[in-house]
């Protein structure tokens, strides 16, 4: 029964009531024929709210031994040019026996006591797509290393990283499940792009297209006429379909050398990001025949470097095939060479137009040398505070350093004295007051708040950095949201969408001004509001670049961009930050919202956040997903925001769902409406079936005609048997 409303009130409440009755009639049950588809971080707090840095080195001799008693005066740490105080000190070595700790310095001796135990190590080992041989001699060696013992003196995990990543066996000491994990790899393991022999053959498909244009050119010099030019069999022809073979290969192993430099760059970010979870310094040995790194992927390839020091893992990486007959180096080099010298020959045609073909080639020249294992995976381990081995089939000494390097080392923390987060890479350092000592340690940091272990990319860093502003921007309107969606198995999970609009955002034309472009970043992240450091403990992100061609620039100005991500969240409380980015004027907009995650049992009753329904959209059937939390049938829910909603409309839509315990008492719901706090009207909404998921797909339609503008809560209340869930939302409705 109703409460007693003031008479005012009374006409409004009957003509609600009213709409709520056909809005329970047009809320018909979905039904849908669906599937079930197939540590301590590396950053820590040396003081309250001020977060330091961790810096482990490694220190050795004249004859490679660990230094084993330095003092923390014995240190200095410079950041970008500055000398920092160091606030830390911790060495970490494994105790000297026999031999070794008869012949240790006194000095060393005497510093015993101070010296941490380091314990079992964590090491990953990663095989990045190798040749058959390659593959045999990588795995050869980690047996070798392994022996016939039973059990592993560190935690190790072995990892195949082919278009995706194969875990063939998770962290353990187990040393025969070690060598039979190396033994599937061995056999499983596919080739890659980016042999000798694969590079190889893009140059000679760039030298024929290089060939083919210029027959062309010399041919169409002589030949008058298109009719000339496009007869079967002419010499034109003949070298315009030879140049097109040439460029299908070409193009298509640049596009399949982005598609692989992908997918190992985010298989190594997953893995580091997991060893980041665990304390102390921890190994990543990298087999590889070389990282195909194109210009699309070098972003990413630095936020590997950066998430690899943020999280203390040292990459050490081994150039799999061995000795090589001919280095790298040089086929790279020849490669180089043969490109410049197609462009002296012939790198213009009859008409003083730049060649395609001359053009490809030095787009190449940069991920050619990035192609060299002597670039890309000496500068991976460099940056990272690992070692290079390469030129060689005994890989035992390599092993040797990574445990020795595991085992023993200083950890140095310090309180940066710029403790602005202005998003700039800043230069780490390590010096040692004692000569004929080498040094190993981390090259630096992007200066962004701790990001919890996650990596940081470079397009978010000014992102970051304006997260961090006071006031913080608002130069454009921008509108962010998270939903629950406590699904079957993900009872954590949250989707997240950002919705605006490209008008405010810059769009310039290109000095040619023929194309425009635009560049800008969406970045959302979460932040634990109960830990006192403010963690982040999600986050995700999307860089936009957008070009085209100059007679479309008013046309793009006018688009929408809908950012849609999923993430799980554990339960908690957290400061959902969300921001737009423009890259181009630096300007940004940031919104802030709390998200709160509560501990739900699979096997209770649990229901969605209320979303309210700005438009849908269907979706082509190879789109779509079964399990995806917006889909209804064939269609895709775009949620409102906040935006106002006109009468004009007619109709609001709505969606949430409901996900009953199993085998008990039935699920029943009623919709209540509320204006000012105080209940409009309220009745029953029946519920559809479970789909075979387990889900309720709950849609209804709220008549708007009879509504005055104001601000309302529509409230949807679901029972099963004593238990009770209830979500709601505002609706603001204008004229």
């Amino acid at each position: 029964m109703m409460n007693p409303r003031v008479s005012e009130r009374r006409a409004v409440r009957a003509s609600v009531t009213t709409a709520l009755v056909v809005c329970s009639i047009l809320a018909a049950p979905v039904h849908t024929q669906q599937q079930q588809p197939a540590p301590q971080r590396a950053e820590g707090v040396l003081r309250d709210n001020v977060t330091a840095v961790l810096v482990d080195v490694v220190v050795r001799d004249r004859r490679g031994q660990p230094v084993r008693d330095l003092a923390q005066s014995d240190f200095e740490v410079i950041e970008s040019g500055v000398a920092q105080p160091i606030g830390s000190f911790l060495p970490v070595f494994e105790q000297p026996t026999g031999d070794a700790a008869k012949s240790a310095h006194p000095a060393a001796s005497a510093a015993a006591s101070a010296i941490v135990n380091p314990g079992p190590g964590v090491t990953a080992l990663v095989f990045d797509r190798l040749r058959p041989e390659a593959r045999r001699i990588a795995a050869q060696a980690a047996r070798s290393y392994m022996g016939s013992k039973e059990e592993s003196a560190d935690f190790v995990a072995v990892f195949g990283i082919d278009l995706g990543l194969t875990a063939y066996v998770p962290f353990t000491r187990n040393a025969v499940a070690l060598r039979r994990a190396l033994d599937a790899m061995v056999i499983s393991s596919s080739n890659g792009p980016n042999t000798a022999e694969a590079r190889r053959a893009v140059a000679d498909a760039m030298q024929q297209a290089e060939t083919a244009a210029r027959a062309s050119n010399q041919a169409t010099a002589t030949a008058t006429g298109p009719g000339a030019a496009a007869a079967i069999g002419t010499a034109p022809a003949t070298a315009l379909l030879a140049a097109m073979q040439a460029s299908i290969v070409s193009d298509f192993q640049a596009m399949d050398q982005d598609q692989q430099g992908y997918a190992t760059t985010t298989a190594l970010l997953a893995i580091v990001r997991s060893l980041g979870r665990i304390p102390g310094r921890k190994s990543l040995v990298l087999f590889s025949e070389g990282l195909s790194i194109p210009d699309a992927v070098q972003r990413f390839y630095l936020g590997v470097i950066d998430a690899a020091n943020r999280a203390n893992v040292s990459i050490y990486t081994m150039d799999a095939v061995g000795l090589r007959a001919q280095s790298d180096t040089a086929q790279v080099r020849d490669a180089v060479n043969m490109a410049a010298a197609g462009g002296i020959n012939s790198g213009y045609s009859a008409d003083g137009v730049m060649s395609d073909a001359y053009t490809r080639n030095l787009e190449g020249n940069s991920t050619s040398l990035r192609s060299d294992p002597a670039y890309t995976l000496g500068e991976l381990a460099s940056a990272t505070g690992g070692l290079f081995f390469n030129n060689t089939n005994n890989l035992a000494p390599a092993f040797d350093r990574v445990e020795n390097d595991l085992r023993n080392y200083y950890l140095l923390g310090y309180t940066p004295t710029n403790t602005t987060y202005d998003g700039k890479f800043r230069t780490i350092e390590v010096k040692v007051k004692r000569p004929g000592v080498t040094i190993s340690a981390r090259k630096g940091y992007f200066a962004v708040r701790d990001p919890g272990g996650v990596a940081v990319n470079s397009w978010e860093v000014p992102a970051l950095a304006a997260l961090e502003q006071k006031p913080v921007g608002n130069a454009f309107p921008i509108r962010a949201g998270a939903m629950l969606f406590p699904e079957r198995g993900r009872p954590g999970l949250v989707p997240i969408v950002v919705d605006l609009k490209t008008a405010p955002l810059t769009f310039q034309a290109a000095a040619d001004g023929k194309t425009y472009t635009s560049d800008f970043t969406v970045l959302v992240r979460f932040v634990d509001q109960v830990d006192p450091r403010g963690s982040v403990v999600r986050k995700v992100s999307q860089h936009y670049e957008i070009k085209g061609p100059i007679d479309q620039m008013e046309r793009a100005k006018n688009g929408e961009v809908l950012f849609y991500r999923e993430s799980e969240l554990p339960p908690g409380l957290y400061t959902m930050e969300s921001i737009v980015y423009d890259a181009l004027s630096g300007k940004s907009s940031v919104r802030f919202s709390s998200v709160e995650i509560p501990k739900q049992a699979e096997g209770t009753l649990r229901a969605s956040s209320l979303v309210l329904v700005k438009r849908s959209e269907r979706v082509p059937e190879k789109e779509q997903r079964a399990d995806h939390p917006l889909m209804v049938k064939d269609a895709i829910l775009h949620p409102n925001l906040g935006d106002p909603i006109s009468k004009a409309s007619k109709e609001l839509g709505f969606y949430f769902v409901v996900y009953p315990a199993p085998d008990t008492a039935a699920t029943e719901s009623r919709l209540e409406l509320l204006q000012n706090g105080k209940l409009v009207a309220q009745l029953p909404m029946p519920l559809s079936a479970p789909d075979t998921l387990g889900r309720v797909q709950q849609v209804g339609r709220l008549p708007l005609a009879q509504l005055a503008p104001d601000t309302y809560e529509l409230r949807v209340i679901i029972t099963q048997g004593t238990t009770q869930v209830v979500r709601s939302a505002m609706v603001r409705l204008t004229e």
